[in-house]
């Protein structure tokens, strides 16, 4: 018969399951699972100056590491991220708890690698959320969304309604200049400096908003003109074709006998003539120039067109480019 257990006893089964509990609840956090993942993680060259620039708090920089994220070319990219489209420009994922960003190379557009990392930073952040946490945010950013719904809903557009919450919180806090107090206290968990990656979205939207503000300027301008043109041609051929219709009257009045009364009155209505046609000739020639610049405005959008493609190009993994032959 075996002896009952005493209270010293009990008390350390107790205390023993207590820790087991407890042990198993710190293998199980984030902060401690982020930290296995991030321990002895050395990060590319690329990726370094890239998580310096993000200027990342102590938490944002545990969570960054633990995605081990990886800058790549087009191939490798677009295996890891499932991006085979060439109507979606891709720039980064999050997938299987990792972080890839397409490495974009020209240099107008270089910051868009930092504020995808920060996007993609802030969907591992999402992930981490606890529930309550997560609730409140959303509620900050329903509230964010009534006062900047077409700003949002432009960006959201190819999103289901599934997606559209978290994808509201990573564009917020990396493309927002302005944004609620609990929002800017919440970014400021990851981000030292928030306004500085709005700033490298800023910087590589500048090119597209340039090109495109230019465009619709000459497309403006050449309506304008173009609807001048066409009345000014109107009026030099209606006007070209009455005088041609005089010329051959007095024409036909020369050549008939005692048509015109004196010789001073021949002079007078060739003269006239004679005027009227140097005018319609200087109009025609203004008439060409405006013609000659309102087409090369025609040129100069679609040179900007080209130029506006090769950016979005330049932001796309499936584009590829033509080498030349040599």
């Amino acid at each position: 018969m075996s002896k009952p257990k005493t209270f010293w006893q009990i008390y350390a089964w107790v205390g023993v399951a207590v820790l087991c509990l407890a042990v198993y609840g710190i293998l199980q956090s984030t902060w401690l699972l982020d930290t296995l993942k991030g321990w002895g993680y050395e990060p590319a060259l690329n990726v370094a100056m890239i998580e310096a620039d993000l200027d990342l708090t102590d938490d944002g920089r545990r969570i960054f590491r633990a995605t081990q994220p990886l800058v790549e070319s087009s191939d490798d990219f677009n295996e890891h991220c499932n991006s085979h489209d060439a109507e979606v420009s891709l720039l980064g994922c999050y997938t299987d708890g990792k972080i890839y960003i397409y490495e974009i190379q020209m240099s107008q557009l270089e910051s868009a690698n930092k504020v995808t990392a920060a996007h993609e930073l802030l969907h591992a952040a999402w992930e981490r959320m606890g529930k309550r946490e997560r609730n409140q945010v959303s509620e900050w950013l329903q509230q964010l969304y009534q006062d900047r719904r077409e700003w949002f809903d432009s960006e959201l557009e190819v999103y289901d309604e599934a997606d559209k919450i978290e994808e509201m919180y990573t564009r917020a806090g990396t493309k927002l200049a302005d944004l609620p107090e609990e929002l800017e206290a919440h970014y400021a968990k990851y981000f030292r400096n928030r306004a500085q990656i709005v700033q490298f979205y800023q910087d590589y939207e500048a090119p597209f908003l340039a090109l495109q503000l230019e465009m619709d300027e000459l497309v403006e301008k050449i309506d304008i003109i173009g609807q001048q043109i066409e009345a000014e041609r109107e009026s030099y051929l209606q006007d070209l074709a009455d005088l041609d219709v005089r010329i051959d009257q007095f024409n036909q009045c020369a050549a008939t006998a005692n048509c015109f009364s004196t010789e001073a009155e021949f002079t007078r209505r060739r003269s006239a003539l004679l005027a009227e046609r140097t005018a319609l000739e200087n109009m025609r020639t203004e008439l060409n120039a405006k013609i000659a610049e309102n087409n090369q405005r025609v040129q100069d959008y679609r040179e900007r067109r080209a130029q506006l493609g090769e950016l979005s190009n330049a932001m796309n993994s499936n584009v590829k480019l033509v080498e030349t032959i040599k």
